[in-house]
Protein backbone atom coordinates (compact mmCIF):
# COMPACT_ATOMS: atom_id res chain seq x y z
CA UNK A 1 0.00 0.00 0.00
CA UNK A 2 1.69 3.33 -1.13
CA UNK A 3 0.12 5.28 1.39
CA UNK A 4 0.27 3.91 4.67
CA UNK A 5 -1.54 4.03 6.75
CA UNK A 6 -5.02 4.99 5.76
CA UNK A 7 -6.53 8.27 7.28
CA UNK A 8 -8.25 7.03 10.24
CA UNK A 9 -10.27 8.33 13.33
CA UNK A 10 -9.69 7.78 16.71
CA UNK A 11 -12.28 7.02 19.59
CA UNK A 12 -11.34 6.92 23.14
CA UNK A 13 -13.96 4.61 25.23
CA UNK A 14 -14.37 3.34 28.38
CA UNK A 15 -14.89 -0.24 27.92
CA UNK A 16 -12.52 -0.65 25.64
CA UNK A 17 -9.24 -2.64 27.54
CA UNK A 18 -7.46 -2.66 24.20
CA UNK A 19 -6.38 -0.79 20.98
CA UNK A 20 -9.13 -1.95 18.29
CA UNK A 21 -8.65 -1.24 14.91
CA UNK A 22 -11.88 -1.19 12.57
CA UNK A 23 -11.95 -0.85 9.46
CA UNK A 24 -15.57 0.52 8.16
CA UNK A 25 -16.98 0.20 4.69
CA UNK A 26 -17.72 4.27 3.49
CA UNK A 27 -16.47 5.39 6.93
CA UNK A 28 -13.27 4.83 6.85
CA UNK A 29 -10.35 3.36 9.49
CA UNK A 30 -11.50 4.22 13.36
CA UNK A 31 -8.54 3.13 16.09
CA UNK A 32 -10.44 2.78 19.55
CA UNK A 33 -8.43 3.80 22.23
CA UNK A 34 -8.83 2.51 25.84
CA UNK A 35 -8.47 5.64 28.70
CA UNK A 36 -5.09 7.11 29.02
CA UNK A 37 -3.48 5.70 26.34
CA UNK A 38 -1.13 8.07 24.37
CA UNK A 39 -1.95 8.91 21.27
CA UNK A 40 1.50 9.25 19.89
CA UNK A 41 1.89 5.50 19.86
CA UNK A 42 -0.67 4.91 17.11
CA UNK A 43 1.64 5.73 14.22
CA UNK A 44 3.72 2.64 15.56
CA UNK A 45 0.76 0.33 16.60
CA UNK A 46 -0.35 0.78 13.20
CA UNK A 47 2.32 0.07 11.19
CA UNK A 48 2.93 -3.29 13.94
CA UNK A 49 -0.47 -4.43 12.55
CA UNK A 50 0.06 -3.05 8.66
CA UNK A 51 0.22 -6.37 7.25
CA UNK A 52 -3.51 -7.17 9.21
CA UNK A 53 -4.72 -3.88 7.99
CA UNK A 54 -3.55 -4.11 4.04
CA UNK A 55 -5.11 -7.95 3.92
CA UNK A 56 -8.48 -6.58 5.34
CA UNK A 57 -9.02 -3.87 3.53
CA UNK A 58 -7.97 -5.86 -0.02
CA UNK A 59 -10.95 -8.05 1.34
CA UNK A 60 -13.04 -5.06 1.27
CA UNK A 61 -11.96 -4.23 -2.15
CA UNK A 62 -12.71 -7.83 -3.28
CA UNK A 63 -16.52 -7.38 -2.37
CA UNK A 64 -16.49 -3.72 -3.84
CA UNK A 65 -16.53 -2.21 -0.48
CA UNK A 66 -14.33 0.65 0.11
CA UNK A 67 -12.92 2.63 3.47
CA UNK A 68 -13.54 6.25 1.31
CA UNK A 69 -16.95 7.42 2.11
CA UNK A 70 -19.08 8.31 -0.84
CA UNK A 71 -19.18 11.57 -2.81
CA UNK A 72 -21.31 13.82 -0.48
CA UNK A 73 -23.68 15.64 -2.47
CA UNK A 74 -25.87 18.05 0.00
CA UNK A 75 -29.30 17.48 -0.09
CA UNK A 76 -32.11 19.73 -2.34
CA UNK A 77 -35.19 17.65 -1.06
CA UNK A 78 -35.64 15.96 2.98
CA UNK A 79 -38.02 13.08 3.02
CA UNK A 80 -39.27 11.73 6.45
CA UNK A 81 -40.74 8.66 5.89
CA UNK A 82 -42.27 8.17 9.29
CA UNK A 83 -44.66 11.38 9.10
CA UNK A 84 -44.79 11.15 5.49
CA UNK A 85 -43.49 15.13 5.36
CA UNK A 86 -41.35 16.07 2.74
CA UNK A 87 -38.94 19.09 2.39
CA UNK A 88 -37.59 21.07 -0.35
CA UNK A 89 -34.19 22.43 0.32
CA UNK A 90 -33.11 26.18 -1.27
CA UNK A 91 -29.78 27.59 -0.71
CA UNK A 92 -29.82 31.60 -1.24
CA UNK A 93 -26.96 34.15 -1.39
CA UNK A 94 -27.43 37.05 0.13
CA UNK A 95 -25.68 40.00 2.08
CA UNK A 96 -27.11 39.28 5.49
CA UNK A 97 -24.92 38.75 7.85
CA UNK A 98 -24.18 34.52 9.09
CA UNK A 99 -25.84 31.97 7.49
CA UNK A 100 -29.89 30.89 8.96
CA UNK A 101 -32.22 28.02 8.00
CA UNK A 102 -35.97 29.41 7.91
CA UNK A 103 -38.66 26.80 7.05
CA UNK A 104 -41.78 27.98 5.20
CA UNK A 105 -44.81 25.31 4.86
CA UNK A 106 -42.78 22.85 3.15
CA UNK A 107 -39.73 24.36 1.97
CA UNK A 108 -36.64 24.91 3.94
CA UNK A 109 -34.53 28.26 2.76
CA UNK A 110 -30.33 28.45 3.39
CA UNK A 111 -29.35 31.92 2.93
CA UNK A 112 -26.37 33.79 3.57
CA UNK A 113 -23.44 35.48 2.15
CA UNK A 114 -21.24 32.25 2.24
CA UNK A 115 -20.99 29.18 3.95
CA UNK A 116 -19.39 25.72 4.36
CA UNK A 117 -20.52 22.27 3.78
CA UNK A 118 -20.01 21.70 7.36
CA UNK A 119 -22.48 24.30 8.05
CA UNK A 120 -25.11 23.50 5.89
CA UNK A 121 -25.22 19.92 7.20
CA UNK A 122 -25.03 20.99 10.79
CA UNK A 123 -28.21 23.07 10.14
CA UNK A 124 -29.95 20.24 8.92
CA UNK A 125 -29.18 18.12 11.05
CA UNK A 126 -30.23 20.41 14.02
CA UNK A 127 -33.43 20.86 11.47
CA UNK A 128 -34.36 17.00 11.12
CA UNK A 129 -33.55 17.05 15.01
CA UNK A 130 -36.60 19.35 16.12
CA UNK A 131 -38.52 17.48 13.63
CA UNK A 132 -38.15 14.35 15.40
CA UNK A 133 -38.39 16.32 18.34
CA UNK A 134 -42.10 17.43 17.37
CA UNK A 135 -43.22 14.09 15.87
CA UNK A 136 -41.13 11.39 17.78
CA UNK A 137 -42.52 12.42 21.15
CA UNK A 138 -45.95 12.67 21.02
CA UNK A 139 -46.01 9.49 18.92
CA UNK A 140 -44.15 7.69 22.19
CA UNK A 141 -46.92 9.64 24.14
CA UNK A 142 -50.18 8.20 22.36
CA UNK A 143 -48.38 4.57 22.38
CA UNK A 144 -47.40 4.72 25.80
CA UNK A 145 -51.08 5.87 26.89
CA UNK A 146 -52.46 2.81 24.25
CA UNK A 147 -50.65 0.41 25.63
CA UNK A 148 -50.52 0.81 28.80
CA UNK A 149 -46.98 0.60 29.21
CA UNK A 150 -45.79 4.99 30.72
CA UNK A 151 -41.86 5.60 30.92
CA UNK A 152 -40.39 8.58 32.82
CA UNK A 153 -38.97 11.23 30.28
CA UNK A 154 -38.20 10.76 26.74
CA UNK A 155 -34.80 12.50 24.78
CA UNK A 156 -33.73 12.42 21.23
CA UNK A 157 -30.33 11.95 20.09
CA UNK A 158 -28.37 11.32 17.01
CA UNK A 159 -27.01 7.93 17.84
CA UNK A 160 -24.29 5.75 15.32
CA UNK A 161 -26.16 1.87 16.08
CA UNK A 162 -28.96 2.57 17.88
CA UNK A 163 -32.57 3.17 16.74
CA UNK A 164 -33.07 3.75 20.57
CA UNK A 165 -32.29 2.59 24.42
CA UNK A 166 -34.42 2.68 27.90
CA UNK A 167 -32.81 3.12 30.99
CA UNK A 168 -33.73 1.62 34.31
CA UNK A 169 -34.97 4.53 35.19
CA UNK A 170 -37.68 4.05 32.37
CA UNK A 171 -35.88 7.01 30.37
CA UNK A 172 -36.03 6.58 26.64
CA UNK A 173 -34.06 7.74 24.17
CA UNK A 174 -34.71 7.65 20.59
CA UNK A 175 -32.37 8.39 17.54
CA UNK A 176 -33.42 11.18 15.37
CA UNK A 177 -32.91 8.67 12.17
CA UNK A 178 -36.29 6.89 12.76
CA UNK A 179 -37.49 9.99 10.99
CA UNK A 180 -35.95 8.15 7.64
CA UNK A 181 -37.62 5.09 8.48
CA UNK A 182 -41.11 3.82 7.10
CA UNK A 183 -43.66 4.09 10.08
CA UNK A 184 -44.39 0.79 10.57
CA UNK A 185 -40.30 0.84 11.38
CA UNK A 186 -40.28 3.59 13.81
CA UNK A 187 -43.69 2.53 15.61
CA UNK A 188 -41.81 -1.17 16.46
CA UNK A 189 -38.80 0.79 17.66
CA UNK A 190 -41.02 2.62 19.83
CA UNK A 191 -43.23 -0.72 21.15
CA UNK A 192 -39.42 -2.46 21.85
CA UNK A 193 -38.10 0.47 23.92
CA UNK A 194 -41.66 0.85 25.55
CA UNK A 195 -41.64 -2.94 26.61
CA UNK A 196 -37.97 -2.11 28.07
CA UNK A 197 -39.69 -0.50 30.47
CA UNK A 198 -41.06 -3.70 32.08
CA UNK A 199 -38.23 -6.00 31.19
CA UNK A 200 -34.76 -4.38 31.16
CA UNK A 201 -32.93 -6.96 29.26
CA UNK A 202 -34.46 -9.31 25.88
CA UNK A 203 -35.26 -12.83 28.15
CA UNK A 204 -37.81 -14.59 26.58
CA UNK A 205 -40.36 -12.85 28.82
CA UNK A 206 -39.30 -9.60 27.14
CA UNK A 207 -39.69 -11.14 23.96
CA UNK A 208 -43.34 -12.51 24.50
CA UNK A 209 -44.35 -8.74 25.62
CA UNK A 210 -43.30 -7.55 22.19
CA UNK A 211 -45.12 -10.20 20.27
CA UNK A 212 -48.35 -9.59 22.59
CA UNK A 213 -48.25 -6.41 21.17
CA UNK A 214 -46.92 -6.54 17.33
CA UNK A 215 -46.94 -10.10 16.18
CA UNK A 216 -44.38 -9.17 13.32
CA UNK A 217 -41.87 -8.91 15.18
CA UNK A 218 -39.84 -11.54 12.88
CA UNK A 219 -40.16 -9.46 9.87
CA UNK A 220 -40.07 -6.65 11.58
CA UNK A 221 -36.34 -7.14 12.97
CA UNK A 222 -34.83 -8.26 9.90
CA UNK A 223 -36.05 -5.29 7.72
CA UNK A 224 -34.65 -3.41 11.12
CA UNK A 225 -30.84 -5.09 10.78
CA UNK A 226 -31.27 -3.34 6.85
CA UNK A 227 -32.90 -0.08 7.64
CA UNK A 228 -29.01 1.78 7.77
CA UNK A 229 -29.38 1.69 4.34
CA UNK A 230 -32.51 4.32 4.41
CA UNK A 231 -30.69 6.88 6.48
CA UNK A 232 -28.85 10.07 3.75
CA UNK A 233 -25.36 10.07 3.76
CA UNK A 234 -25.21 13.55 4.62
CA UNK A 235 -26.50 13.40 8.33
CA UNK A 236 -23.41 11.44 9.26
CA UNK A 237 -21.08 13.71 7.50
CA UNK A 238 -20.40 16.30 9.63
Amino acid sequence: MADFPPPYSIRVSPRAKNVIIKLIPDKGMEVVLPKGVNHNNIPSFLENRRAWIEENIKKLEAKGLSLSPPELILPDEICFAASGKVYQVRRVVNRKQGVCLRKNVDRLLLSGPHWTPAEDIALLTRFVRNEARAFLIPELENLSSELNLPFNKVFIRSQRKRWGSCSAKGNINLNMKLMFLPGRLMRYVLIHELCHTIHLNHSAKYWRLVKMVEPDVKNLERELNNAGSLIPNWIDAN
